[in-house]
């Protein structure tokens, strides 16, 4: 069986100012900076393997010194012993790299790799020394892009051509700060002694349930290595039910493997399969594959995935864009997440707390947004029940090359088969906001159509949406909105009133941080002065837009609209951003309440809705889960300070997974007064199951003034009238 060997401690690096580090043999044994003359710097001792803009920065989150980081490649060194066991088989795995990677051992250059959430390894053990240390020497660069595309040499935020398949870098427009670009060997680094059979690959599992419900054929496909001869022998499958971990199924069959990498494949039946759903629809069952490969009368491999049991499919035409899951419409109430600029800051403690505070805010559904995360957060989302909407690093201006294609291709596949086993994904984004070629049009030429293909093709388990933003492509369906926020003062949220969208994947405002965290940053704090003292109603005007927005979408439920997503949680960085918590995890709560307090008043399952622009209109009630609530009584109390201006109740039945309209809700509104408006929804055993409150609904803030273009570049923040 395989043994780990961790290569994590004991790096050294230096960065190749002038470029050459190849040319003068950095990677060879003995190289010393100190006998090439004034062109190398020392090699310089890290703690860890993370970003190194979070090692050796002291302010990683804006500022020009920044750029420095990405200008020239970096040079990574250690050295480790070899195992007692060398003669036998050896990989040497890297968890991730960011972005582009040369790799040697003992001076013989194994490969490179492009890239930075996929892992990659090298089959080495012929190549350690059984004396001696071996040397492991890794250049790393993740460069700034220099070409802009022509006739858009004003306009570089949006027009630099990004030749990276990275998303998060070279914004510009204070979503990731000019100056923040992440580089360096952020994953664990291992040795695995695997005696000549290993895992090529995390094993790919796929569940077929029938269409009456009652099984469930579970397909693994495990890519395994084999040194030397031919191996044969029994393949052991066990398919466990968690938490209780019983047995749902077994396999033993004969195999024979060929010298090389070659795919293993079973397939259980499992009976009467618990289905994974979401937190709200029944829950997140899950399900574990054990492997084990026997030869010679004993294990010679294992490996162990965890996976779900579930259906998903999407409905698209001209006028609806609706997800189904297990065979049920699915009403998406979802949040975008990008929770900080380097991906190696997260671990498992925050992502389980992002994730459990969505699902407090009543969020079943969260957009991944250009980037991909560690395992540990698809984790949290299997097990806590919230389905995943996946983008790619694909977004807005790429090359439209042909080689860009097959590099984005290459990469997109990457990320399929990696996350493959998540049941929480449910779609894959192939490109964000492709970049507008003629207005009103955006681009779904190179690389759309090979991203739309290998999505396909890799994975027909699920839908793929091709362009995010192109609402009437039949191959994307869903719509960004920012009326009220990004245009400026030239549009209010309430201006939505009267439209319709199929699928919202974007609404949002930012707002800055909590006021006790802005003081944590000198700089921010120093050019926020004049906004300081406004904190609240910045955050006030972020609860009302979030509010307006949500209610509008739940009110449309299924007629068109099938879900939207709040952009975005979490600010990740600790300038303002647009989430509904700032970076350091505190929600925007000042005033009568951020973002957040507006998801914990409208974006539970059960909601109760007043529609209104100027006046009220109708009053709503929506309810989200699959089972019916039956009658209930819809009561509203509206007051004008001490005066009592509208009090009723009126009984309504309340399906299941349906809308429903309580009544026609009227009353005349004096500009002069402030209207509190108070709903409950009581369920048949006199249980509140729904409320809301609108405090002078009819007198909603004015926009902020300067928001969305003053922004100030070098922090990376908008400043409104600052």
């Amino acid at each position: 069986m395989a043994t780990v060997i961790d290569l994590n401690k004991g790096w050294g690096i230096m960065q190749d100012v002038h470029e050459l580090g190849e040319m003068r043999g950095v990677y060879k044994p003995g190289w010393n900076p100190n006998d090439v003359g004034g062109a190398f710097s020392e090699w310089q001792a890290i703690p860890r393997l993370e970003h190194l803009q979070l090692t050796l920065a002291q302010q990683p989150y804006f500022g020009r010194e920044l750029r420095y980081f990405n200008e020239h490649p970096w040079w990574y060194r250690v050295e480790f012993e070899s195992p007692a066991n060398a003669a036998t088989g050896m990989t040497l795995r890297f968890e991730g790299v960011d972005y582009w990677a040369k790799v040697w051992l003992n001076g013989e250059y194994l490969g490179g790799h492009e890239g930075y959430f996929e892992p990659f390894e090298f089959e080495v053990g012929r190549m350690l020394k059984t004396d001696g240390k071996n040397l492991l020497v890794v250049q790393v660069a993740s460069p700034w892009d220099k070409e802009v595309r022509a006739g858009q040499e004003w306009n570089r935020c949006g027009a630099v051509v990004r030749n990276m398949v990275k998303g998060t870098y070279e914004h510009c427009d204070t979503f990731v700060q000019r100056d923040v670009n992440p580089v360096g060997i952020w994953r664990p680094v291992k040795l695995i002694v695997h005696g000549g059979v290993r895992s090529a690959g995390m094993p790919a599992v796929t569940a077929a349930v029938a269409e009456d419900g009652k099984k469930a054929d579970v397909k693994i496909a495990w890519p395994v290595g084999v040194d030397g001869k031919a191996l044969r022998g029994k393949l052991r499958v066990k398919i466990l039910s968690g938490p209780d971990g019983k047995v749902a199924a077994t396999n033993v069959q004969n195999l024979s493997i060929a010298s090389g990498v070659s795919t293993v494949s079973a397939t259980a039946t499992v009976n009467a399969p618990k289905l994974w759903s979401t937190w709200d629809r029944g829950g997140a069952n899950l399900y574990r594959a054990e492997m084990a490969i026997e030869a010679g009368g004993k294990d010679v491999l294992a490996e162990s995935v965890a996976f779900g049991i579930r259906t998903v499919s999407i409905v698209r035409t001209s006028t609806e864009t609706k997800f189904l899951l297990n065979g049920k419409l699915i009403y998406l109430r979802g949040t975008c997440y990008l929770p900080d600029c380097y991906i190696s800051a997260m671990d498992k403690a925050r992502y389980e707390r992002d994730v459990a505070s969505m699902v407090r805010a009543g969020v079943n559904a969260i957009r991944v947004h250009v980037h991909v995360e560690k395992k540990e957060f698809y984790e949290a989302c299997d097990k806590m029940g919230v389905v995943v909407i996946q983008d790619s690093d694909v977004n807005w201006t790429v090359p439209l090359t042909e080689d860009y294609a097959k590099r984005a291709v290459k990469i997109f596949g990457a990320m399929l088969r990696l996350l493959g086993n998540h049941p929480s994904i449910i779609c894959w984004i192939c490109i964000n906001e492709p970049e507008a070629r003629e207005k009103g049009k955006m681009n779904l030429e190179t690389p759309g159509p090979q991203l739309w293909a290998a999505a396909r093709e890799l994975d027909p388990t699920r839908p793929a949406i091709r362009g995010s933003f192109n609402k009437d492509d039949l191959e994307s369906g869903d719509s960004h909105n920012y009326t009220g926020s990004l245009d400026g003062n030239q549009t209010h949220f309430l201006d939505i009133y009267g439209t319709t969208e199929k699928l919202n994947t974007e609404f949002g405002f930012d707002a800055p941080p909590a006021m006790e965290h802005v003081r944590l940053v000198p700089k921010m704090a120093e050019r926020l002065a004049a906004v300081m003292p406004h904190i609240a109603e910045l955050h006030d005007y972020q609860y009302w837009y979030t509010k307006y927005y949500v209610e509008h979408y739940r009110i449309q439920k299924y007629a068109p609209c099938a879900g939207y997503f709040q952009f975005m949680w979490i600010d990740l960085c600790p300038q303002s951003f647009y989430g509904m918590y700032d970076w350091w995890g505190a929600p925007k709560v000042e005033g009568i309440g951020g973002g957040l307090s507006a998801l914990e008043e409208s974006n539970m399952p059960v909601g109760i809705f007043m529609e209104y622009k100027d006046a009220p209109v109708v009053i709503w009630v929506v309810n989200d889960r699959l089972e019916p609530l039956g009658e209930c009584k819809a009561r509203w109390l509206v007051t004008a300070g001490e005066e009592e201006v509208a009090k009723g109740e009126t009984a309504v039945k309340v399906g299941a997974d349906c809308r429903a309209k309580v009544c026609d809700f009227k009353f005349a509104v004096d500009a002069a007064k402030k209207y509190h408006v108070y709903l409950e929804l009581v369920d048949g055993k006199g249980q509140v199951v729904a409320k809301n409150v609108y405090e002078d609904v009819f007198h909603p803030p004015k926009h902020p003034e300067g928001h969305p273009q003053r922004m100030e570049h070098e922090l990376g923040m908008r400043l409104y009238w600052a």
